[in-house]
């Protein structure tokens, strides 16, 4: 194994300075010559059809180029619309002034259809159907019964489809439950990921090559996505992605779906093929407030314990929102939280049934935590109120039902292995580190000691984050080139979307090699000179890419050796780099420059670069220890967060907030990047503090909250976050032992802040935001003045 000298290290971030001194150019910067602006005209109504359409006094503007409807443009238009904002026209100009004024001149008439505009409404079978004939609830397609466990390896041998995820006898393991206990309707508010980049871009098609400069979490993914909308071949299309402004997870673009806010991609991309004239098209900050909805959800938990607190049967149903349309994936990531992941420890009996819902209240995405959050919130709470009952430590239940190494993770859809085992936890070991940090053995205090106007409150959450979805079609490739000078290139589409992977990686090839992370360029802004990444989701990046990134190169490294060894006539395998050239092991004066080794260069000839390469399959056999049969090893996002807050009991302010997050990575290949991504905590505090909701008006399905002051994100100034890194290097799953990192931090803080209110005030309240009004309410000094349904 390699000495490591940049791995482990805060390294100053590969493309920091352009960001932070504005250097960086984002799609939005792009000017090219003769460029055109879009305006998009969009529907009122949350339900309508368009009964027609007339463009002409907008097509007579000097200046309008083209006008798009789903007349002449049906793959980016429809004339059915589900959502206020739904795409009704576009209109291209030689500027926005004159596109806005456009717009405005086209007459729609619309035949207004009913509409459902929140989840509770939407499960009713009687709702207005958002999409016609179609009902609104729907059952995870991929439900499955794992059965025939092996009694040794723990494995599930079989997979049955059914009406729900699980395993064990439900109603067996509560009839011999000696404790259970229940929660219901616990409410998760339908929020907005704080991307502070609009979605947008800018389209040029030459008549030769389509180019498309746009924000990415997946350039080769969305890149033949695009083309397959756009109906070219993907060898046209070269998909850049200078810089991305942030994402979250919430901008992944999937043209291929209407419900998906890829709109910018087909308008943009059909009004250049049409006019061979470069066309930008970006939304403004209220647009894009009209997209990207996610975590409404509605969730009902029951747990079985034995006497001493072991936690044997859990069902778990969930109902998830998404809107009209859009990714639906986030739904079986609910399950996470329970005993098919989280608590797989003890659990013998699970069901999971998750159900995605349809409403008319805009289209959805995942975002950070991708579904985990909400799974998270309802289990966790539900945890709580068990060690309360029990007279159990919050702590010490989750420490005896968490997850641990070689437990097994049976919490996945369609995969080609049933079952595998969790390759790393230590959520014991984050517990431990938080506790200590908070002091809670001296300071925590049961409820019912709590008096006076200001009570302080304390709570717990643990939680398990995927890794990716390693399955078929998660793969990643790499390519590293070796020059003569002792440089090299990290040439690879990975996304970095605020995370720091383009930094970690190219930490990976400095140490592989042997050469200072100074001396590693990258190349990683466009499809056409770079190998396929994985999609930047679900915390895969270190996971997936970094297989891919270390085996690339490794086998540069291989090539310059073999090069050195025909020069010296010493075997490759007792060799080694470093910056000063090829030595051999252990004798540093048996030496070659790395240009001496790559030989005589000219312009007609010789070796100017060495290029590695590798692609990596998720799972694939070096997963796989082969120390039980058909054992894969999956690394999971896992950690313990706690939360300090005060209760006004006479306002219902909340004040005081101090949030600490542990978390078990493996090895911190960065710890000042590992440490900034812990600070997304604050992904949950706003929907517990900040009265977030997407808040629309009941008459007309309109907005409430269209911008960043009626629907504000929490920040420094509404918590403070203290990272704690766990390091347990060693997972298997894992050249250099890492586990995955960046969503995480988010998946708990509902749960471990809703736990914590309870502390302070001994009621629990079950729908967030947790405003001053429901605090109030909840402790009895005010009525509830919601209209009863």
């Amino acid at each position: 194994m390699f000495k490591t000298k940049s791995v482990g290290q805060s390294v100053r971030q590969k493309d920091g300075a352009p960001r932070v001194t504005g250097d960086a150019k984002y799609y939005a910067d792009v000017l090219l010559p003769d460029m055109l602006q879009t305006r998009i005209l969009r529907s009122p109504y949350p339900a309508a059809d368009i009964i027609s359409i007339d463009t002409s006094e907008a097509e007579a503007v000097p200046g309008v180029r083209l006008v798009m409807t789903h007349e002449n443009f049906p793959k980016a238009f429809r004339k059915s619309l589900y959502y206020v904002g739904d795409l009704v026209a576009a209109v291209i100009a030689t500027d926005a002034t004159i596109a806005e004024e456009a717009m405005e001149l086209i007459k729609v008439e619309y035949e207004k259809k009913k509409f459902v505009l929140n989840l509770e409404d939407a499960i009713n079978p009687d709702s207005p159907q958002v999409f016609e004939g179609v009902d609104n609830c729907h059952d995870w397609e991929f439900h499955y019964y794992m059965s025939d466990r092996d009694p040794e390896t723990r494995l599930f041998k079989t997979k049955t489809q059914a009406e729900y995820n699980g395993f064990g006898d439900i109603d067996k393991g509560f009839a011999e439950a000696d404790v259970v206990v229940e929660q219901k309707g616990l409410k998760y508010a339908y929020c907005k990921s704080p991307a502070m980049e609009p979605r947008g871009c800018t389209a040029h098609y030459d008549g030769n090559k389509l180019n498309v400069y746009t924000h990415s979490q997946g350039l080769h993914d969305e890149k033949l996505c695009l083309a397959q909308a756009l109906g070219i071949n993907s060898s046209m299309l070269n998909y850049i992605s200078p810089y991305t402004g942030s994402s979250f997870g919430g901008k992944n673009a999937f043209p291929l779906d209407r419900n998906i806010a890829s709109h910018y991609l087909m308008v943009a991309g059909l009004a250049t093929l049409e006019l061979h004239k470069p066309v930008h098209c970006s939304y403004s900050r209220e647009e894009e407030m009209l997209c990207g909805w996610s975590r409404g959800s509605i969730g009902d938990v029951k747990v079985g314990f034995k006497k001493d607190g072991t936690l044997t049967t859990m069902d778990f149903f969930h109902w998830q929102e998404c809107g009209a349309g859009g990714d639906k994936y986030p739904t079986k990531n609910a399950i996470l939280a329970t005993g098919a992941v989280l608590y797989s420890r003890n659990v013998e009996h699970q069901r999971s049934r998750i159900r995605y819902v349809h409403t008319n209240r805009f289209c959805c995405n995942g975002w950070q935590g991708y579904g985990v959050p909400e799974g998270t919130y309802a289990v966790e709470t539900t945890m709580d109120i068990a060690a309360y009952q029990m007279g159990i430590d919050p702590v010490e239940i989750r420490k005896k039902n968490c997850m641990r190494a070689g437990d097994i993770d049976s919490g996945w859809d369609p995969l080609t292995y049933k079952s595998a085992y969790i390759s790393s936890s230590g959520i014991r070991d984050c517990l431990d580190k938080g506790a200590e940090y908070v002091d809670w053995k001296n300071k925590w205090q049961h409820p019912r000691e709590k008096t006076g106007r200001i009570r302080s409150g304390m709570g717990v959450a643990i939680f398990a984050m995927a890794a990716g979805r390693p399955g078929p079609g998660n793969s990643s490739e790499a390519m590293v080139k070796v020059f003569p000078d002792g440089t090299a290139a990290f040439v690879c589409a990975v996304a970095d979307i605020g995370q720091g992977q383009h930094t970690v990686q190219t930490q990976i090839v400095a140490d592989v090699l042997g050469l200072p992370y100074e001396k590693i360029g990258l190349v990683c802004h466009d499809t056409d000179s770079t190998p396929f990444a994985t999609l930047v989701a679900s915390s895969c990046g270190t996971w997936i890419q970094g297989w891919a990134t270390y085996g690339a190169a490794l086998d540069a490294k291989n090539k310059v050796l073999g090069l050195a060894a025909e020069k010296l006539g010493v075997p490759a395998e007792k060799l080694t780099m470093d910056e000063n050239g090829i030595h051999v092991v252990g004798d540093r004066s048996k030496n070659i420059s790395f240009s001496d080794a790559f030989g005589t260069r000219g312009h007609y000839g010789g070796v100017h670069e060495v290029v590695g390469y590798y692609v990596h399959n998720s799972p694939t056999s070096i997963n796989d220890k082969g120390e039980k049969k058909d054992g894969i090893y999956l690394p999971k996002e896992k950690g313990a967060q706690f939360i300090t807050l005060d209760v006004d009991t006479e306002t219902g302010i909340i004040s005081n907030v101090q949030v600490v997050m542990a978390q078990n990575v493996g090895k911190a290949l960065n710890p000042k990047i590992v440490a900034g991504q812990m600070l997304g905590s604050r992904h949950g505090i706003e929907n517990a503090t900040l009265a977030n909701d997407c808040i629309v008006d009941k008459r007309n399905g309109w907005l409430m909250t269209p911008n960043w002051v009626d629907y504000r994100h929490s920040t420094a100034m509404d918590c403070d976050v203290t990272p704690l890194i766990v390091e347990k290097p060693g997972d298997p799953s894992h050249p250099l032992g890492a586990t995955a990192c960046g969503e995480g931090a988010a998946c708990p803080t509902l749960a471990s802040f809703s736990n914590a209110l309870y502390n302070a005030i001994g009621v629990r309240i079950l729908e967030t935001p947790f405003t001053p009004e429901k605090i109030l309410t909840a402790l009895g000094k005010i009525q509830d003045k919601r209209r009863k349904k």
